[in-house]
């Protein structure tokens, strides 16, 4: 069997906590070294990760199936860890960061009919693999043409793009540039109507 029949499964869970919602995503990776990562995320972002090293090759069904059962342990784990409401709260306000690109990303997801915002770099990189692989699942078109585009904002001398909006699919996705980065802004069908390119407009402008 070739080596990649014997990547274990990763794992994913969702925690509601009245207004508070997180995604918690364990996986393994070969490269650059064996290791299971669990990636937890706000609003589709990272904010805190746990890494644990494999320290053997992945070389047979018996291998397998054991890592599967430590990515298993590890998942679950932090999961009951972050069930409880009372580490739960604590853990977002210490590593949520507070200023910079995630003040913006935050007031863009506070936008009413807002479903999902993806973030990218002006180089057209996710600011994680998992986020990236989402974006590719729903949008895979635009994936593989990311920087033809964001290039309909125009690099200026610095790496900084042009500041606006544009409506990639009509009432549903939006490519917004704040300049020094850039969002994919997904919406919510139910809000069709809504002026979303004025609204995105505004707070970026701000």
């Amino acid at each position: 069997m070739a080596q990649a029949d014997y990547i274990p499964a990763g794992r994913t869970s969702r925690i509601v906590s009245g207004p508070i919602e997180i995604q918690i995503q364990t996986e393994f990776a070969l490269r650059p070294n064996p290791r299971l990562t669990t990636s937890i995320f706000s609003k589709g972002q990272v904010i805190h990760k746990v890494e644990q090293e494999v320290l053997n090759q992945i070389t047979s069904f018996e291998d397998k199936i054991r890592v599967e059962e430590m990515l298993r342990k590890q998942h679950f784990e932090i999961l009951q860890t972050l069930k409880d409401e009372k580490k739960l709260k604590p853990f977002l306000s210490a590593t949520i960061p507070m200023s910079g690109g995630n003040s913006l990303y935050r007031r863009i997801c506070g936008i009413k009919g807002v479903e999902r915002v993806f973030h990218i770099d002006n180089e057209g990189n996710f600011s994680s693999d998992s986020i990236s692989k989402e974006f590719r699942q729903k949008y895979s078109a635009i994936s593989k043409s990311m920087l033809e585009v964001i290039n309909i904002f125009a690099l200026m001398p610095g790496g900084e793009r042009e500041k606006g909006v544009y409506e990639v699919e009509p009432d549903r996705l939006y490519l917004a540039s704040c300049g020094k980065e850039c969002y994919f802004i997904l919406t919510n069908m139910s809000h069709a109507g809504t002026n979303f390119e004025s609204e995105i407009r505004q707070v970026i402008s701000v």
